[in-house]
């Protein structure tokens, strides 16, 4: 299989991820009255690191985000916020990403620990999740007009409460991203042709259980 199909694979396969998390532990957390951004956001960075760190294409990111987000679309009533959040996410990641890839070149995703330090990309992943957080709170109030985001005190949790607690958790979900990347670009290597055609199953199956999941939750 070429580059080119693999990336095309795996941006269905993690961002059909990506949105069943969205969906399944989205709806979960809502029902359970708990703040669901930092968990999502999480799982988001996750994908995305994971992503990125296999291939370095420029858009990917993004693209990613916006495969997640589509399945937001299939759900009702259809919260032009929700989809907007991921998409913003994806947007900022992408931008971050795509400099520091042009600042550190080849070494962008195979940098090692350094003592008393994290992770160049992991590091980079908090920062871009703090900056998501605040980002979009602005997005949902002055551009979005949302009436929810009007409330200085829903803002201000979502950005300097929620933010904050998100960017934590994008340490261990950036550091979990490199680890799986990194054996799965081992591993891709050895593939044999049933090996790719699992891949490809993967990415379709779980495009399928993406839309059942949004169908399904909307009765």
């Amino acid at each position: 299989m070429n580059s080119r199909r693999f990336v095309v694979l795996s941006v269905l396969l993690f961002g059909s991820l990506w949105g069943l998390v969205e969906l399944g532990i989205g709806e979960l957390a809502w029902v359970n009255d708990v703040p669901r951004a930092p968990i999502l956001t999480a799982f988001g960075v996750l994908f995305m690191v994971l992503a990125r760190s296999i291939w370095s294409v420029p858009g990917s990111t993004l693209a990613l985000a916006a495969v997640a987000s589509a399945y937001k679309v299939l759900q009702h009533p259809v919260w032009g916020c929700k989809l907007a959040a991921v998409v913003v996410v994806g947007a900022i990641f992408e931008a971050g990403f795509t400099l520091y890839e042009r600042r550190a070149g080849k070494a962008a995703w195979s940098a090692g620990p350094v003592a008393g330090a994290v992770w160049p990309p992991v590091a980079l992943s908090m920062a871009l999740t703090f900056a998501s957080f605040v980002v979009f709170g602005y997005f949902a109030r002055f551009v979005l007009l949302n009436p929810y985001w009007m409330a200085a005190d829903k803002l201000l949790d979502y950005q300097f409460v929620q933010g904050p607690v998100a960017t934590l958790l994008a340490a261990p979900a950036a550091w979990a991203g490199l680890a799986l990347g990194a054996r799965l670009s081992e591993s891709r290597a050895l593939w044999g042709r049933s090996t790719w055609i699992a891949y490809r199953l993967a990415a379709v199956g779980s495009g399928v259980a993406a839309v059942a999941t949004a169908v399904a939750l909307r009765y």
